[in-house]
């Protein structure tokens, strides 16, 4: 996309991995992309329209300059950008894997395609109670929203309201009575929803660690892409075993 001025120019793509790699350039910073340049002729139209003794001619081309990504973007973070590759609204959601300094001076970027496409079940509403339908289904779209855009820890967030107002509509719990999911999991006991409550727990337990006084506390490793991509399998399935949603 081409939001914040930038193209991407792809060196080489591997449908099989979903890997591409290329660069990245900006527009210029007074935002004129339009210049007069002197270029030389197009293979495929050597005599377009030029005298034979001039070896190159006059051109308006779109003009962008290299940037440099790790700079500008990754160094001393601790969350990596996620990549949108498109326009508008079609586009692709990739996260940066690698960088490599080349001899051009040019960031050559490794994508990689974000896995959460598509792994959502459908929603059946009519077994969510009418109570509590209109929170789900608003949080669960939060959700969703997230997996394509945001941070792993934000993924981790979201999953977790949309896990709570799912467990609240299941045991029939008033919002007002109880918003600690850990209380909610509880409530599963003897339920024979084990596979619902070890979901829950998991995404439970990913929320704790992604906050910074607990990584601190307990010295636990960062909230990476593969737990945000976890828990929109905990998510998925914890819907289908309350008979909430299926597979489709």
């Amino acid at each position: 996309m081409n939001m914040l001025g930038y193209r991407f120019r792809e060196d080489s793509f591997d449908p099989i991995s979903r890997i591409r790699r290329g660069r990245f350039y900006r527009t210029p910073e007074n935002g004129s992309l339009s210049q007069n340049c002197t270029v030389a002729n197009h293979p495929a139209r050597p005599f377009e329209g030029i005298a034979h003794d001039i070896h190159g001619r006059t051109k308006r081309l779109d003009i962008f300059y290299g940037d440099l990504i790790f700079q500008n973007f990754l160094k001393g973070k601790r969350e990596r950008p996620l990549v949108l590759l498109g326009v508008d609204e079609r586009f692709t959601v990739w996260s940066i894997v690698n960088i490599e300094a080349i001899s051009t001076g040019e960031d050559l970027v490794t994508l990689k395609g974000r896995n959460s496409f598509g792994l959502l079940p459908s929603l059946n509403e009519e077994n969510v109670p009418e109570k509590l339908r209109a929170k789900l289904v608003e949080s669960l779209d939060t959700f969703a929203d997230e997996v394509h855009r945001s941070s792993p820890t934000s993924v981790v967030d979201r999953a977790r309201d949309v896990v709570t107002y799912a467990l609240l509509a299941h045991l029939g719990v008033q919002s007002a009575e109880s918003k600690d999911l850990g209380s909610l999991i509880k409530q599963l006991e003897g339920r024979e929803l084990v596979i619902a409550a070890s979901s829950a727990t998991i995404i439970n337990r990913l929320h704790a660690r992604g906050k910074a006084v607990e990584q601190e506390k307990r010295a636990l490793r960062p909230i990476r892409e593969e737990d945000a991509e976890l828990v929109t399998h905990c998510v998925g399935n914890l819907l289908c075993e309350l008979g909430m949603a299926e597979w489709r």
